[in-house]
């Protein structure tokens, strides 16, 4: 009966290790599953942010298309943005000077002319509108 006794035995620790074997392995293919999951979901950050900081489609990084925008920020003598912005800031300033200026000879020799027809002006150039000096120009300091 011994021997019948060690045959249960065995034959029952033979049924717990095979459960215990099969978790075992389920726990392990999990596992491995899990790892490659997170692997492959490195690989895609990994590829995002090489697409981003990568070269583009004409083999420029991220510090050779930075290095263009910062050449356009500042003035470099003639070529930014910042040299166009300047540029045109002055001619605004120039046109808005000439109108205000021929605004001014405008209105002065309409007054000249209206005061002319209604009474005779002297000729003496204290009294003549025509010989006025004209309001200077206004001058606009560029802002730093």
């Amino acid at each position: 009966m011994d021997q019948g006794k060690s045959n249960c035995e065995i034959s029952v620790g033979t049924v717990y290790m095979t459960n215990e074997l099969f978790m075992a392995i389920a726990a392990t293919i999990t596992s491995f599953g899990v790892l490659i999951g997170a692997v492959v979901a490195v690989y895609r950050i990994a590829k995002r942010i090489d697409g981003a900081l990568g070269v583009d489609e004409h083999g420029r990084t991220l510090s050779d298309r930075m290095e263009r925008v910062e050449h356009q920020l500042w003035e470099n003598g003639g070529s930014s943005l910042a040299d166009r912005v300047n540029n045109i800031e002055k001619h605004v300033v120039k046109v808005s000077t000439e109108i205000e200026f021929i605004k001014d000879l405008t209105l002065g020799l309409h007054n000249a002319t209206s005061s002319m027809s209604t009474q005779q002006v002297s000729l003496s150039p204290v009294n003549d509108e025509l010989i006025a000096p004209v309001k200077k120009p206004i001058r606009r300091k560029k802002s730093a």
